[in-house]
């Protein structure tokens, strides 16, 4: 079971993961069009000579954003954010994955101190229980939330929780291990097939199309 879990298993859901989201890339694609470029307006410090804004443009945006999700829920919106974070950048630079790559491939991402990962593990499991309460214990949340919130939360938390537990051979080391290896490979195949896709979509949405949100120049329109 050990040597499967960590061989062809792993090549299964890499597969799985990078065949899913070129699948995703494509029916964002598909799905959107090419959006016109509207005409550039210079800003209004070009025209009239000024760079600072104003007082009351900073009083404006103050209080639009008391009026956002960030501005209404803070904490939720905090908690989600490193959530996130962790959950991408955490697997990528923890050292004993970067130690099976480098031995696997040849090559190795930049680590983290270990002292380091283990503090940004254990805060990755605080937002997931903050979450995870969220749902049970409001009932305007508990109301829209299924069994299959509750799975993909699982499946984002289990690879973490394994993992920390094995890091400090807490119960039994080989079967944890298992578990860890196991759940990352689960995770990483429901990616793009998931509610789990907006890892992908965040980004496409975010640079891509053209929205309220658009981070980028936006080329795309839904």
């Amino acid at each position: 079971m050990f040597g499967l879990v960590r061989g062809p298993l792993v090549w299964v859901s890499l597969i799985a993961f990078g065949l899913g989201t070129f699948i995703q890339v494509l029916r964002f694609f598909a799905l959107s069009r090419k959006a016109a470029v509207p005409p550039r307006v210079p800003p209004l410090s070009e025209k009239q000579g000024k760079i600072r804004p104003s007082l009351s443009g900073l009083q404006n945006l103050l209080r639009d954003a008391r009026n956002t999700v960030l501005g209404v829920y803070p904490v939720t919106i905090i908690v989600t954010t490193v959530f996130h974070i962790c959950l991408i950048l955490l697997p990528l630079f923890l050292l004993g994955h970067n130690v099976l790559l480098e031995l696997t491939l040849g090559v190795s991402l930049p680590s983290v101190a270990e002292r380091v990962s283990d503090m940004l593990t254990l805060i990755f499991l605080a937002c997931s229980a903050f979450l995870l309460g969220r749902r049970i214990f409001l009932p305007r949340v508990r109301a829209i939330t299924s069994f299959y919130d509750y799975l993909v939360l699982t499946l984002a938390t289990v690879p973490f929780l394994s993992g920390f537990l094995g890091y400090h051979q807490i119960l039994d080391y080989r079967t944890v291990m298992i578990v860890h290896m196991l759940s990352g490979e689960l995770m990483l195949i429901a990616i793009p097939f998931t509610k789990l896709t907006h890892m992908v979509f965040f980004f496409l949405n975010r640079f891509l199309a053209v929205n309220e949100h658009t981070l980028g120049k936006g080329r795309r329109a839904w």
